[in-house]
C-alpha cells in the first residue's frame, strides 16, 4: 500500500494527539526533557498507525544496506548523508524518527522534531529532510516543531527551500 501526504499527516496529527493526550508534561519547557525522550513517546504513538502494512517506527536508527548488502564484516553500513552542496561534509546521520521496513529500501518517512523553544538547528534539520528525500528515498519528510499549546504544534512537509 502506497500512503498520500494527506495519509501521513493525519496519522502525524493523531500522534501529536496522543502524545499531548497521555504524556503533556514531558512536553513543558519548564520541564526541560530532552528531545530524545519526547521523540521515543512519539515514535511508540505513531507506530500502531503504520503496524498493518509491517512498517516498523525506530528512533535515531541509522543503518541501511549498501550495494552488496553489509560490510564486510556482516554488518548493515551507517546511514550517511553528503551535504557538500552546503558547504559541509558528508557524515553519519541519526534520523530522530523514521518510518520504514528494515533491511529493505522501503523508506516511508522521515521526521526531525524540535520543540519549539529549542529550535536553533532548525535550518540543518531542513537540509537533512531533503537529503533524505533525494539521497536515500524517503517517500515523505517531515520537520515536526513542538509546542506548550497542542494547536501551536507545526507540521511541515519537505522538501524544504533553504537559503
Amino acid at each position: 500500500m502506497s500512503y498520500s501526504r494527506e495519509q501521513i499527516e493525519e496519522k502525524i496529527e493523531l500522534t501529536i494527539d496522543e502524545l499531548y493526550e497521555k504524556d503533556s508534561e514531558i512536553i513543558f519547557e519548564t520541564y526541560n526533557l530532552h528531545e530524545r525522550s519526547i521523540t521515543h513517546r512519539f515514535a511508540l504513538y505513531l507506530e500502531k498507525h503504520f503496524a498493518d502494512q509491517d512498517y516498523v517506527v525506530d528512533v535515531e536508527y541509522n543503518r541501511m544496506l549498501n550495494d552488496y548488502g553489509e560490510d564486510i564484516i556482516g554488518n548493515e553500513i551507517g546511514k550517511r548523508l553528503d551535504f557538500e552542496k552546503y558547504g559541509k561534509e558528508a557524515s553519519a546521520v541519526y534520523p530522530d524518527v523514521i518510518v520504514h521496513k528494515r533491511n529493505t529500501t522501503d523508506n516511508l518517512l522521515e521526521i526531525e522534531m524540535k520543540m519549539q523553544w529549542k529550535n536553533s538547528k532548525k535550518e540543518f534539520d531542513l537540509i537533512k529532510i531533503n537529503e533524505y528525500l533525494s539521497q536515500l528515498d524517503y517517500q515523505f519528510g517531515v520537520y515536526l516543531e513542538l509546542a506548550e499549546n497542542r494547536n501551536e504544534c507545526q507540521v511541515n512537509f519537505g522538501p524544504f527551500e533553504i537559503n
